[in-house]
Protein backbone atom coordinates (compact mmCIF):
# COMPACT_ATOMS: atom_id res chain seq x y z
CA UNK A 1 0.00 0.00 0.00
CA UNK A 2 1.07 3.56 -0.75
CA UNK A 3 1.45 6.03 2.08
CA UNK A 4 -1.32 8.58 1.39
CA UNK A 5 0.56 11.21 3.39
CA UNK A 6 3.52 11.04 1.00
CA UNK A 7 4.16 14.28 -0.90
CA UNK A 8 6.43 14.14 -3.97
CA UNK A 9 9.66 16.11 -3.55
CA UNK A 10 8.91 18.39 -6.54
CA UNK A 11 5.67 19.50 -4.85
CA UNK A 12 7.56 20.30 -1.66
CA UNK A 13 10.03 22.45 -3.61
CA UNK A 14 7.25 24.11 -5.59
CA UNK A 15 5.27 24.92 -2.42
CA UNK A 16 8.31 26.35 -0.65
CA UNK A 17 9.13 28.69 -3.56
CA UNK A 18 5.48 29.75 -3.80
CA UNK A 19 5.42 30.60 -0.11
CA UNK A 20 8.57 32.70 -0.50
CA UNK A 21 6.91 34.59 -3.38
CA UNK A 22 3.60 35.06 -1.55
CA UNK A 23 5.17 36.31 1.70
CA UNK A 24 7.48 38.74 -0.11
CA UNK A 25 10.76 37.00 0.63
CA UNK A 26 11.14 36.68 -3.14
CA UNK A 27 10.05 39.83 -4.93
CA UNK A 28 9.18 40.42 -8.61
CA UNK A 29 12.25 40.02 -10.86
CA UNK A 30 14.32 38.47 -8.05
CA UNK A 31 16.48 35.59 -9.25
CA UNK A 32 15.73 32.14 -7.91
CA UNK A 33 18.59 29.90 -6.78
CA UNK A 34 20.13 28.00 -9.67
CA UNK A 35 19.01 24.46 -10.43
CA UNK A 36 22.28 23.17 -8.95
CA UNK A 37 21.73 25.16 -5.75
CA UNK A 38 18.15 23.89 -5.44
CA UNK A 39 19.36 20.32 -5.95
CA UNK A 40 21.80 20.73 -3.06
CA UNK A 41 19.31 22.60 -0.86
CA UNK A 42 16.59 19.97 -1.25
CA UNK A 43 18.77 16.89 -1.77
CA UNK A 44 16.87 16.36 -5.02
CA UNK A 45 17.77 15.33 -8.55
CA UNK A 46 17.91 17.91 -11.33
CA UNK A 47 14.86 16.36 -13.02
CA UNK A 48 12.85 16.77 -9.81
CA UNK A 49 13.87 20.43 -9.50
CA UNK A 50 12.99 21.06 -13.15
CA UNK A 51 9.49 19.61 -12.67
CA UNK A 52 8.92 22.07 -9.80
CA UNK A 53 10.19 24.99 -11.86
CA UNK A 54 8.12 23.89 -14.86
CA UNK A 55 4.95 23.96 -12.75
CA UNK A 56 5.79 27.43 -11.42
CA UNK A 57 6.49 28.65 -14.95
CA UNK A 58 3.22 27.25 -16.31
CA UNK A 59 1.37 28.96 -13.45
CA UNK A 60 2.94 32.30 -14.38
CA UNK A 61 4.78 32.61 -11.06
CA UNK A 62 8.28 32.60 -12.56
CA UNK A 63 9.88 33.04 -15.97
CA UNK A 64 13.12 31.73 -17.39
CA UNK A 65 15.85 33.52 -19.32
CA UNK A 66 18.17 31.17 -21.26
CA UNK A 67 21.67 31.33 -19.83
CA UNK A 68 20.52 33.55 -16.94
CA UNK A 69 18.22 31.42 -14.80
CA UNK A 70 14.73 31.70 -13.34
CA UNK A 71 13.14 34.88 -12.03
CA UNK A 72 10.00 35.80 -10.10
CA UNK A 73 7.32 37.08 -12.47
CA UNK A 74 5.63 40.41 -11.80
CA UNK A 75 1.87 40.55 -11.43
CA UNK A 76 0.22 40.67 -14.85
CA UNK A 77 -1.75 43.77 -15.79
CA UNK A 78 -4.59 43.39 -18.26
CA UNK A 79 -4.19 45.56 -21.35
CA UNK A 80 -7.18 45.72 -23.65
CA UNK A 81 -5.82 45.70 -27.20
CA UNK A 82 -8.55 48.06 -28.39
CA UNK A 83 -7.30 51.42 -29.63
CA UNK A 84 -10.58 53.18 -28.80
CA UNK A 85 -10.00 53.56 -25.05
CA UNK A 86 -7.15 55.63 -23.67
CA UNK A 87 -4.35 53.83 -21.86
CA UNK A 88 -5.13 55.79 -18.70
CA UNK A 89 -8.77 54.72 -18.84
CA UNK A 90 -7.79 51.07 -19.12
CA UNK A 91 -5.39 51.20 -16.17
CA UNK A 92 -7.59 53.26 -13.87
CA UNK A 93 -10.45 50.84 -14.50
CA UNK A 94 -8.22 48.27 -12.74
CA UNK A 95 -7.52 50.64 -9.84
CA UNK A 96 -3.96 51.35 -10.99
CA UNK A 97 -2.15 54.69 -10.94
CA UNK A 98 -0.74 55.98 -14.24
CA UNK A 99 1.91 58.58 -14.99
CA UNK A 100 3.06 59.76 -18.41
CA UNK A 101 6.52 61.01 -19.36
CA UNK A 102 6.86 62.82 -22.68
CA UNK A 103 10.03 61.69 -24.46
CA UNK A 104 9.68 63.53 -27.77
CA UNK A 105 7.18 65.62 -29.74
CA UNK A 106 8.09 66.72 -33.25
CA UNK A 107 6.94 67.17 -36.84
CA UNK A 108 8.55 64.69 -39.25
CA UNK A 109 8.41 63.48 -42.81
CA UNK A 110 6.73 60.06 -42.55
CA UNK A 111 8.25 56.88 -43.91
CA UNK A 112 6.42 54.63 -46.38
CA UNK A 113 4.76 52.53 -43.68
CA UNK A 114 3.22 55.53 -41.94
CA UNK A 115 2.13 57.02 -45.28
CA UNK A 116 0.41 53.74 -46.11
CA UNK A 117 -1.27 53.34 -42.71
CA UNK A 118 -2.63 56.91 -42.65
CA UNK A 119 -3.23 57.20 -46.43
CA UNK A 120 -1.25 60.43 -46.59
CA UNK A 121 -0.52 62.59 -49.61
CA UNK A 122 2.95 62.92 -51.07
CA UNK A 123 3.90 66.13 -49.22
CA UNK A 124 2.03 65.56 -45.97
CA UNK A 125 3.88 65.54 -42.66
CA UNK A 126 2.95 63.95 -39.35
CA UNK A 127 3.31 64.76 -35.68
CA UNK A 128 5.36 62.11 -33.90
CA UNK A 129 4.70 61.72 -30.17
CA UNK A 130 6.80 59.40 -28.02
CA UNK A 131 5.66 58.81 -24.45
CA UNK A 132 6.62 56.45 -21.62
CA UNK A 133 3.68 55.18 -19.58
CA UNK A 134 4.35 54.19 -15.99
CA UNK A 135 1.93 52.05 -13.97
CA UNK A 136 2.24 52.07 -10.19
CA UNK A 137 5.53 53.93 -10.70
CA UNK A 138 7.06 51.26 -12.97
CA UNK A 139 7.67 51.62 -16.74
CA UNK A 140 5.19 49.44 -18.60
CA UNK A 141 4.89 50.64 -22.18
CA UNK A 142 6.77 52.89 -24.59
CA UNK A 143 4.29 54.45 -27.00
CA UNK A 144 4.81 56.03 -30.41
CA UNK A 145 1.89 57.83 -32.03
CA UNK A 146 1.63 59.43 -35.45
CA UNK A 147 -1.15 61.82 -36.48
CA UNK A 148 -1.48 64.03 -39.60
CA UNK A 149 0.03 67.46 -39.04
CA UNK A 150 -2.61 69.32 -41.05
CA UNK A 151 -5.49 68.18 -38.84
CA UNK A 152 -3.69 67.87 -35.51
CA UNK A 153 -1.15 70.71 -35.32
CA UNK A 154 -2.93 72.06 -32.21
CA UNK A 155 -1.38 69.15 -30.28
CA UNK A 156 2.05 70.79 -30.50
CA UNK A 157 0.94 73.39 -27.95
CA UNK A 158 -0.69 70.97 -25.51
CA UNK A 159 0.61 69.28 -22.36
CA UNK A 160 0.87 65.64 -23.43
CA UNK A 161 1.94 64.41 -20.00
CA UNK A 162 -1.05 65.62 -18.01
CA UNK A 163 -3.79 65.28 -20.62
CA UNK A 164 -5.37 62.36 -22.44
CA UNK A 165 -4.37 62.28 -26.10
CA UNK A 166 -7.70 60.69 -26.97
CA UNK A 167 -9.57 63.64 -25.42
CA UNK A 168 -7.23 66.16 -27.04
CA UNK A 169 -7.92 64.63 -30.45
CA UNK A 170 -11.65 65.10 -29.83
CA UNK A 171 -11.51 68.57 -28.27
CA UNK A 172 -8.67 70.23 -30.18
CA UNK A 173 -8.71 68.39 -33.51
CA UNK A 174 -12.37 67.45 -33.87
CA UNK A 175 -11.43 63.77 -34.31
CA UNK A 176 -13.42 61.05 -32.62
CA UNK A 177 -12.09 57.50 -32.82
CA UNK A 178 -14.71 55.10 -34.13
CA UNK A 179 -12.97 51.78 -34.78
CA UNK A 180 -9.48 50.31 -34.91
CA UNK A 181 -7.36 47.55 -36.43
CA UNK A 182 -4.75 45.99 -34.16
CA UNK A 183 -1.67 43.82 -34.78
CA UNK A 184 0.27 42.07 -31.99
CA UNK A 185 3.68 40.41 -32.30
CA UNK A 186 6.73 39.46 -30.27
CA UNK A 187 9.38 42.16 -30.48
CA UNK A 188 13.08 42.68 -29.73
CA UNK A 189 13.55 46.30 -28.56
CA UNK A 190 16.64 48.35 -29.25
CA UNK A 191 19.07 49.17 -26.45
CA UNK A 192 17.54 52.66 -26.22
CA UNK A 193 13.98 51.31 -26.00
CA UNK A 194 14.96 48.73 -23.40
CA UNK A 195 16.69 51.47 -21.40
CA UNK A 196 13.59 53.68 -21.41
CA UNK A 197 11.60 50.70 -20.13
CA UNK A 198 14.00 50.33 -17.21
CA UNK A 199 16.25 47.58 -18.60
CA UNK A 200 13.99 44.83 -17.24
CA UNK A 201 15.40 41.30 -17.01
CA UNK A 202 12.63 39.83 -19.15
CA UNK A 203 12.85 37.62 -22.24
CA UNK A 204 9.74 38.86 -24.00
CA UNK A 205 8.40 42.19 -25.22
CA UNK A 206 5.20 42.70 -27.19
CA UNK A 207 4.67 45.16 -30.01
CA UNK A 208 1.06 46.34 -30.37
CA UNK A 209 0.40 48.36 -33.51
CA UNK A 210 -2.91 49.98 -34.25
CA UNK A 211 -4.65 52.18 -36.78
CA UNK A 212 -7.64 54.13 -35.49
CA UNK A 213 -10.37 55.39 -37.82
CA UNK A 214 -12.99 58.12 -37.61
CA UNK A 215 -16.70 57.68 -38.36
CA UNK A 216 -16.02 58.11 -42.09
CA UNK A 217 -13.58 55.16 -41.92
CA UNK A 218 -10.61 57.43 -42.59
CA UNK A 219 -7.39 56.52 -40.72
CA UNK A 220 -6.52 59.28 -38.26
CA UNK A 221 -3.93 57.78 -35.90
CA UNK A 222 -1.19 55.17 -36.19
CA UNK A 223 0.38 53.90 -32.97
CA UNK A 224 3.05 51.50 -31.79
CA UNK A 225 3.36 50.32 -28.21
CA UNK A 226 6.26 48.29 -26.82
CA UNK A 227 4.98 46.41 -23.77
CA UNK A 228 6.96 44.55 -21.13
CA UNK A 229 5.96 40.92 -21.55
CA UNK A 230 6.42 40.18 -17.86
CA UNK A 231 3.79 42.70 -16.80
CA UNK A 232 1.24 42.58 -19.59
CA UNK A 233 -1.60 40.27 -20.47
CA UNK A 234 -3.39 41.36 -23.63
CA UNK A 235 -7.17 41.18 -23.73
CA UNK A 236 -8.83 40.98 -27.14
CA UNK A 237 -12.61 41.26 -27.45
CA UNK A 238 -14.36 40.56 -30.72
CA UNK A 239 -17.89 41.25 -31.90
CA UNK A 240 -20.33 39.98 -34.46
CA UNK A 241 -20.65 41.84 -37.73
CA UNK A 242 -23.92 43.31 -36.51
CA UNK A 243 -22.14 45.10 -33.65
CA UNK A 244 -20.78 48.63 -33.90
CA UNK A 245 -17.11 47.65 -33.58
CA UNK A 246 -15.31 44.71 -35.16
CA UNK A 247 -11.80 43.74 -34.13
CA UNK A 248 -9.82 41.64 -36.56
CA UNK A 249 -6.85 39.70 -35.17
CA UNK A 250 -4.19 38.89 -37.76
CA UNK A 251 -1.84 35.99 -37.03
CA UNK A 252 1.38 36.05 -39.02
CA UNK A 253 2.28 38.47 -41.78
CA UNK A 254 -0.29 40.63 -43.51
CA UNK A 255 0.37 40.60 -47.22
CA UNK A 256 -2.05 43.19 -48.52
CA UNK A 257 -3.58 46.43 -47.32
CA UNK A 258 -7.34 46.55 -47.03
CA UNK A 259 -7.36 49.99 -48.56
Amino acid sequence: MHDKSYIPKYQVIEKAILESIDNGTLKPLDALPSEKELCIQWAASRSTVRIALDHLSYAGKIFRVPGKGSFVAAQKIDQNASQLLSFSEKMRAQGLSVRTKLIKKEVIVPDKEIVGKLLLGREEKVIKIERLRLVEGQPMVLQLLFVPFTSCQALLNEDLEAQSLKLLLEEKCGIRLYRSDVWVKAFAPSRRERGLLGNPKVPLFLMVEGVAYDKNDAPVRFSRGIFRGDRTRLKISDFTREADNVLTVVIGEEHENRY
